[in-house]
């Protein structure tokens, strides 16, 4: 084992994530040299592992620093199944997680089977990856989930985002703390390089697998076709270019950039919070398709509010209807709120429209699945 800088770095990473959560140390004697093992009630900490560089990498960070502070550590492998071989790397996986400390009887592997829902198999796939995840927490009673990305993700999520939003959240990138479906998960490694996972990987002697999907067998000078998906592609392709471009290193500025904003946009959707528990409302409608609920929003309380706030207010109705949306479907309903001249309802996907309507005299925008 090699204490090497990109080492000491990730240690410091998760250490401060810990902090932000409180999992603090749990008894004097792990401040003390020497093996202790944790209490049998000591918060555990499940890590997401997919075989690749960047998950074990934060296996063995967080084998370490869960030991130096009395937490359990526990690690939960996805077998999504979409290839042959997945069920080998689930299980080599698993051995690469032994040997980094983990106790067999808390490696779980999940075998899963992804269904297209209509928005792709990638995004199927990390919809049922997420599922099977939030299962296991919940049933280990699970304080954190760690999640892998780093900072190259980090930067590749903004260049995306970027081409969905123009907004303040395409900026933001991932959060590094999120909560879904009532577990909490954190992502530590948002300031650490792949290269440094990379890097940690070789000091520990770790056999990492390489998703063929991301193109790392492809020779650097060779842009990826369009049958890789499009992270691989702005991943091996892109964001080379514009560092070369700007000469300038875009994955840190485009983190760093992240952050900042982050930070904007929490005080932000503090703000939203308050304004939406004032103008919207979720319901099920008798009209509406049954396995849908409806959203309405108040448009006299919305129209006197600043434009920032009202557009996030309408984005967390369209996520209340778990719809994957645009800018331009968030300003067409905002015109149905300050623009209001008698238009259409506005068509969005999975056959849900946006009407302009009156409840009890009150205008209204009422989203709504119609199918």
């Amino acid at each position: 084992m090699v204490y090497s800088s990109r080492w000491r770095a990730g240690i410091g990473e998760l250490s401060r994530c810990f902090d932000e959560l409180h999992l603090n140390v749990q008894g004097n004697q792990f401040l003390q040299h020497g093996t202790h093992e944790p209490l049998f009630d000591a918060p555990l900490v499940l890590i997401a592992c997919s075989g690749g560089r960047d998950s074990l990498a934060l296996v063995a960070l967080a084998s370490k620093v869960c030991a130096s502070r009395g937490l359990r550590c526990a690690v939960v492998i996805v077998d999504h199944n979409l290839q042959s071989s997945s069920h080998i790397v689930a299980n080599n996986a698993a051995l690469e997680c032994e040997k980094l400390g983990i106790s067999k009887d808390l490696i779980y592997i999940e075998s899963i089977t992804v269904k297209d829902c209509g928005t792709g198999v990638e995004a199927s796939a990390r919809d049922a990856r997420y599922s099977a995840i939030i299962s296991r927490a919940k049933s280990l009673n699970a304080a954190v989930v760690l999640l892998a990305h780093t900072a190259h993700d980090q930067a590749e999520t903004v260049i995306m985002g970027l081409r969905d939003s123009a907004g303040l959240e395409a900026i933001a990138g991932m959060s590094a703390f999120i909560v879904r479906d009532g577990v909490k998960f954190a992502r530590p490694l948002l300031r650490i390089t792949r290269d440094d996972t990379t890097g940690i990987c070789e000091d520990c002697s770790i056999k990492w697998w390489d998703d063929p999907t991301n193109g790392d067998l492809v020779p650097s000078d060779q842009e990826l076709n369009k049958k890789y998906p499009l992270r691989s592609r702005i991943r091996h392709t892109l964001m080379p270019y514009i560092s070369r471009f700007f000469n300038a290193d875009m994955v840190n500025l485009l983190t760093r950039g992240a952050e900042i904003a982050q930070d904007d946009l929490d005080y932000i959707n503090s703000q939203v919070d308050d304004v939406a528990s004032k103008t919207m409302s979720v319901d099920f409608a008798d009209n509406c398709s049954s396995k849908n609920v409806e959203v309405i929003l108040d448009v006299k309380k919305l129209k006197n509010c600043h434009i920032s706030i009202r557009r996030r207010v309408i984005a967390r109705a369209l996520n209340t209807m778990n719809l994957r949306f645009s800018s331009t479907h968030v300003s067409a309903i905002d015109d149905l709120i300050n623009n209001w001249h008698g238009q259409k309802a506005i068509s969005l996907p999975k056959h849900v429209q946006a009407c302009r309507t009156s409840v009890k005299n009150t205008p209204v925008i009422r989203l709504c699945n119609y199918s």
